[in-house]
């Protein structure tokens, strides 16, 4: 997440980090769960550590901690839309293939691309549209390919891409006013509270 919301200030490599960071999670959640984790201590460490980690990285750069209503939506973000999303992919692995709860989760981008459109106005041009018909119909394909995938592990692959696209739309808004990092250790950090509570 931290090296997603770098965006072009990373480097190429840093991307392929992330996306095979990003990759391996339902691989390791399935490990954790034959050793008898949940979702819940699994997220809970995940976030907890790495919040560890970035506010010890924010404390010795100093960066500076928004305040007011932009801290209040980072809490948000991170305790609600993250920990929200988070929860309901890690338990859809539970429930269905991994490959068909990426492919589920991966719908975001359509619906980022609707959402911009209503709250933002931005035009979806014809070259957008049939690019996300295209990416769209593949997808009744692939949960028909797919074996062993229940409704309750459809139904939560699909709720965290819609979540994750608010959280996108919600974000795009409020790091413009932002430090990215600052503000990624905040949401990782609201997350890891979220599930320790």
């Amino acid at each position: 997440m931290l090296l997603r919301t770098w965006g072009a200030s990373c480097p190429p490599g840093d991307f392929t980090i992330s996306a095979v960071g990003f990759g391996m999670m339902p691989l390791f959640a399935h490990i954790a769960y034959q050793a008898g984790a949940n979702p819940v201590s699994v997220l809970f460490l995940r976030f907890s550590i790495a919040a560890l980690i970035m506010i010890g990285i924010a404390i010795k750069t100093r960066e500076a901690f928004p305040r007011g209503k932009t801290l209040l939506v980072l809490v948000l973000m991170g305790a609600v839309g993250y920990a929200g999303q988070s929860l309901s992919y890690f338990t859809a692995l539970r429930f269905a293939p991994a490959g068909l709860v990426a492919i589920l989760l991966y719908i975001y981008p359509a619906l980022v691309t609707g959402l911009s459109f209503m709250v933002f106005k931005h035009p979806i041009t014809r070259v957008k549209f049939y690019i996300l018909l295209l990416s769209l119909a593949g997808i009744p394909l692939v949960i028909g390919w797919q074996s062993g995938g229940q409704l309750l592990g459809i139904g939560l692959g699909l709720l965290a891409a819609i979540i994750y696209a608010v959280y996108i739309i919600i974000g795009a808004k409020v790091m413009q006013n932002t430090n990215a990092f600052v503000s990624s250790t905040i949401i990782v950090t609201s997350a890891g509270i979220a599930f320790a509570l």
